[in-house]
């Protein structure tokens, strides 16, 4: 699975070394955390569930479609929802069942209409049946369909535009998913350490996902560590931000469920969501500047390190502009609801963004966008480093090069070229020994050698005949 290319710089023995000396503890304690955290008691089930549990007795959830809607007895122009859902009547079927149907006001404000498949509770079985009044109680519309539609799209077109290396991303997203939901909730419900549950599993996520994705090598072995780095800082400056700031505080219905219920303090969960949050940002980040590092020692292998670096990091800065921008773009519109809602309030902007949950959405973003930051130069320092280990500068390509060659007395300095000295010097005869006699005169007969073994300089009379010669 190396997915790298034959002219790809590779680290040096010794650096590899040290990689894999680092990596495999790694890889170990990961395993380890996994086996000694591994939720051992029985799924938990908080009460208050959603709209398909925790139902009254011989009730069940289903599927319907919408047969027939009668809205004579609503005044006309009547527009109040709440008004409309008690004088707008609704038949459904189910299972070969008709049935009454009743819709709450926001789902007919959204528009339930003859042929929409909807999810229901079902009371024809129910003792409460008679006090409901209604054989179905709308839940919500059935997305099966159109959201699979959407997954199916989406794996298609990263197939086509990453190929290969696409569909090891998605085995890899698929896998993380499973680590959140077969490990790390059930963990955190069964009282484990949700701080140290959630390091142990984007640990696991970060090796699997990127090598799965990127293949193993010395560039994703980079990017590996300096996620581990910014997932370190991020955590760190989270829980020191959280607990600074007083953030453990439950501010909506979800969060009194959790902390009436569990063990679990609203400040662990705080921290948890900022790593988990920051993990996937830095993956991102520390893949993309690992892979600039590489091309351009891969281009241009004569650079020193400080030039590798300072190249490198002109991509980074670009790329912390725009994820700084991903990262607090996401989370406004996670949170436009209460943004709405928060700007239609007389009070100061200041107070909206220190207050309730506002203020944790705002540590969230400047702690992944703090981690972000130093991850960038740091992974990049660590790429330069190991990038560099395993280049050797390019041979020169051997030049000719002419030698200056003093003249005889009576004469003036000729030049030879570097290989005809090498001739000379090998007992090879030069190319004016080669010339046949012309009609300019015979060419110059060979004479006593010098002590040095090499023959007399030629005068500039004798070196114009060779010429002519030629």
């Amino acid at each position: 699975m190396h997915m790298t290319s034959q002219n790809e710089p590779k680290a040096s023995p010794k650096v590899r070394l040290i990689m894999l000396a680092c990596l495999v503890p790694l890889i170990v304690v990961t395993i380890a955390g996994l086996f000694v955290l591994w939720p051992s008691g029985p799924d938990k089930e908080l009460p208050g569930g959603g709209p398909t549990t925790n139902t009254a007795e011989g009730t069940t959830d289903t599927k319907v479609t919408v047969t027939a809607v009668d809205a004579s007895e609503c005044e006309p122009g009547e527009t109040d929802p709440m008004v409309r859902a008690d004088c707008t009547k609704y038949t459904a079927e189910g299972n070969g069942q008709a049935g009454s149907l009743y819709v709450t006001p926001d789902a007919l404000k959204a528009g339930v209409d003859v042929g929409d498949t909807i999810k229901v509770l079902d009371f024809t079985q129910s003792p409460d049946r008679a006090e409901m009044g209604t054989d179905y109680v709308f839940i919500d519309f059935d997305r099966n369909v159109p959201m699979l539609a959407l997954a199916i799209i989406y794996a298609i077109v990263v197939l086509l535009v990453a190929g290969v290396r696409g569909l090891r991303a998605l085995i890899g997203l698929g896998f993380a998913g499973a680590v959140l939901f077969v490990f790390m909730l059930p963990a955190m419900l069964d009282g484990k350490p949700p701080v140290l549950v959630t390091m142990v599993s984007a640990s696991l996520i970060m090796v699997i996902a990127l090598y799965l994705a990127h293949g193993i090598s010395t560039r994703t072995s980079t990017a590996l560590f300096g996620t581990v780095l910014g997932i370190i800082i991020t955590g760190i400056l989270g829980a020191w931000m959280t607990s600074w700031a007083n953030l453990g505080i439950a501010y909506s219905e979800d969060g009194y469920l959790l902390v009436d219920t569990t063990d679990l303090g609203m400040t662990d969960i705080i921290v948890c969501a900022i790593l988990i949050t920051g993990l996937g940002v830095l993956n991102d980040v520390t893949i993309t500047q690992a892979s600039a590092v590489w091309e351009l020692a891969a281009a241009a292998p004569e650079m020193k390190l400080g030039q590798l670096f300072s190249r490198a990091m002109r991509i980074g800065r670009d790329h912390i502009a725009s994820t700084v921008y991903t990262i607090t773009f996401a989370y406004v519109g996670s949170a436009l609801m209460t943004l709405i809602i928060v700007s239609a309030h007389d009070q100061p902007l200041w107070d909206t963004f220190t207050l309730g949950d506002m203020s944790v959405e705002v540590v969230s973003i400047l702690v992944c966008s703090i981690g972000l930051v130093i991850a960038i130069p740091l992974t990049t320092g660590l790429g330069v480093l190991v990038v560099r280990s395993g280049l050797r500068p390019p041979r020169q390509p051997a030049t000719t090069v002419s030698t200056p060659v003093p003249a005889v007395p009576g004469g003036e300095t000729i030049e030879r070229t570097s290989a005809e000295v090498a001739g000379a010097s090998d007992g090879h005869p030069g190319p004016e020994s080669e010339a046949p006699a012309g009609p300019a005169g015979p060419s110059r007969p060979a004479g006593p050698m010098d002590p040095a073994g090499e023959r007399p300089p030629m005068t500039r009379r004798e070196a114009r005949e060779r010429d002519q010669n030629r």
